[in-house]
């Protein structure tokens, strides 16, 4: 995988530790104009219960959520040129949170056929009249996103034909679902989270 720009690496090593800590693998940070990378947040829904500074154990637990909440302060109106960096698609809860927090912008990775909104940053009237931007990650970065997450909701017992939501993937998705089934079966990733390898590792397993 080619060098990736500071924000997308960041909310991927937050992605894999999620993983590592035995949460969903989704990662998320804030970024200003210049790309600097101002706030960290992962998926804690496998964690301990906690709401002390993050959010854990509870279903609000989600990277986006995390990130924002990790922010020293959101000093209007420089923070409009901030932007959250998803490696998947937010939900609705979080689709609002980056709304409603100062930060107007966003970029994600994975596609969520499932609970995806980020659309209503720009269909919906109020958060359109905020001026929100929505971006895309770069190809690799969707496509690592991607299979760590079909990766995790397979892991969870996920069966094709039978389980809605790994059905909306595999219809717009084919390709990477298939190839996470491959690394489930061969154990590739069980093998590197048994020895936490580095998301460098990890990252070239997934191109």
């Amino acid at each position: 995988m080619t060098a990736l720009p500071a924000p997308w690496r960041a909310a991927l090593e937050e992605a894999w530790t999620a993983s590592l800590e035995g949460s969903l693998p989704i990662g998320a940070c804030v970024a200003d104009a210049q790309g600097r990378v101002l706030a960290l947040g992962r998926n804690r829904l496998g964690e301990a219960r906690t709401v002390d500074g993050v959010i854990g154990g509870h279903d609000l637990a989600h990277a986006e959520i995390n990130a924002l909440l990790a922010l020293e302060s959101v000093p209007r109106p420089d923070s409009y040129g901030w932007t959250v960096y998803t490696t998947v698609e937010p939900c609705p809860q979080c689709a609002g949170a980056v709304t409603m927090s100062g930060v107007r912008g966003l970029s994600y990775a994975a596609p969520d056929p499932w609970a995806g909104c980020a659309d209503l940053l720009t269909a919906h009237p109020y958060m359109a009249r905020k001026g929100m931007r929505v971006e895309r990650a770069p190809a690799e970065v969707i496509r690592a996103s991607l299979l760590l997450l079909v990766h995790a909701l397979l892991e969870e017992g996920g069966q094709l034909g039978s389980d809605v939501m790994l059905d909306s993937f595999a219809a717009l998705h084919p390709a990477e679902v298939e190839r996470a089934g491959q690394l489930l079966k061969a154990g590739t990733l069980f093998k590197l989270r048994g020895r936490r390898a580095a998301l460098d590792e990890v990252l070239t397993i997934l191109a």
